[in-house]
């Protein structure tokens, strides 16, 4: 998405002054979320219009506070700082049918001017470019095969190319990577200012967008690859064995309570004495050699009984009992073959993150336990994904 804000903060009494060249009465956007947030700030603002690169510039010339950007350039690190996530982008590759198998080193790529994605081609050296300066322009040049390949934001593809009336599901697809979008907060604003980036992320979650969740092409992607060894992992009896072993040791909701809070405890002080004693148990230590052949795509295993107890992890979890979340609720004792959450960013690794659960049975077909699979989306995505760009 070529979105682009920038504010500028005059005094206390005068308004913030934000651009962006995205349609302010579309639903569901970075724009929808930064108002709410100065809203819930109580911080009067107005909208205008300002391309991302002139942003930049005028911040450079401290005549604005900030803008919209998916990442923190070594070039304007030293102008400002970012925001934690606001909004997050899908980016997918998309081809015109006819250059789906033309010579990668001659692909013509099309993009927006100054917008996000343009940045991101430089980063990647990406230079055979034909510059717009819409997004309706930039699916007509691929609609009529003036480029051959174009990165976009994959709601912006589709409902763009739905206002034009062309069918976007003609044009192949592939996954690039997911992208955060953050408010970049001027040393002019931060300087008179000091506590606008702290009550700025302390607001964002007031205003968190509906969660994010794969699409049902994406889910199919993942399972292809990683149901069948799941599926053989849960029937090998070190792990049957270690649920139906907990399920033999049944706690009172008050007694798991007091479990799941000294579990807890003992991680937010680093202590981890019983998740640690977990960890060197048969059955965690099958789970972390059998999690290695992934190579990163699966990032943690929790196998829990059938109350929700951690019975085997591949790494330290931050909470002992799962009977209490969708995870374990909505996939033990339920008709479901397996579930996916939604979608979670972790600020401090960068990484997104699913979490996939299935039913644990035994021999006899009866549900003893559930496992939960964390998966590096972007990573088991990559992988399914030969012809995007690295």
């Amino acid at each position: 998405m070529p979105t682009t804000l920038f504010f500028a903060l005059l005094t206390l009494t005068e308004p913030l002054k934000f651009g962006t060249n995205v349609s302010l009465t579309t639903p569901d956007n970075a724009v929808n979320q930064v108002q709410c947030i100065l809203h819930n700030m109580d911080m009067p603002f107005e909208l205008q219009s300002l391309p991302w690169l002139r942003a930049r510039r005028e911040v450079k010339l401290d005549r604005l506070d900030g803008y919209f950007t998916t990442h923190l350039t070594s070039e304007m690190s030293q102008h400002g700082k970012l925001s934690s996530p606001i909004y997050l982008e899908n980016w997918y590759w998309f081809t015109h049918p006819d250059s789906v198998n033309k010579d990668l080193k001659k692909l013509r790529y099309g993009v927006v001017h100054g917008s996000y994605q343009a940045n991101w081609f430089k980063t990647q050296n990406i230079t055979s470019l034909l510059e717009v300066n819409s997004l309706e322009e930039i699916v007509n040049v691929l609609h009529h095969h003036r480029v051959d390949k174009v990165l976009l934001d994959l709601d912006d593809f589709n409902n763009t190319a739905d206002r034009l009336g062309i069918d976007a599901f003609s044009y192949p697809r592939s996954f690039y990577r997911y992208v955060p979008l953050g408010v970049f907060a001027a040393n002019k604003l931060i300087n008179s200012h000091p506590s606008f980036l702290e009550k700025f992320d302390e607001t964002i979650p007031q205003c968190a967008p509906a969660p994010f969740y794969l699409s049902q092409g994406e889910q199919v992607q993942i399972l292809n690859t990683l149901l069948e060894p799941i599926k053989a992992l849960i029937s090998q009896p070190i792990i049957t064995d270690a649920a139906a072993q907990s399920n033999h040791i049944k706690l009172t909701n008050k007694a798991l309570r007091i479990a799941d809070e000294h579990w807890i405890k003992e991680v937010k002080t680093h202590q981890h004495d019983l998740a640690k004693n977990m960890l060197l148990t048969d059955a965690s230590l099958y789970l972390k050699q059998w999690q290695r052949q992934f190579k990163g795509i699966i990032t943690e295993i929790i196998v829990t009984d059938k109350q929700g107890k951690n019975v085997a992890i591949s790494k330290i979890t931050s909470d002992y009992w799962q009977g209490d979340e969708n995870k374990f609720s909505l996939v033990y004792q339920q008709s479901l073959a397996y579930r996916f959450d939604s979608v979670e960013y972790d600020a401090s690794t960068h990484h997104f993150q699913v979490q996939l659960s299935l039913p644990i049975k035994n021999a006899k077909g009866d549900h003893i336990g559930v496992i939960i699979l964390g998966v590096d989306v972007e990573k088991a995505l990559h992988s399914f994904n030969n012809n995007a760009l690295n």
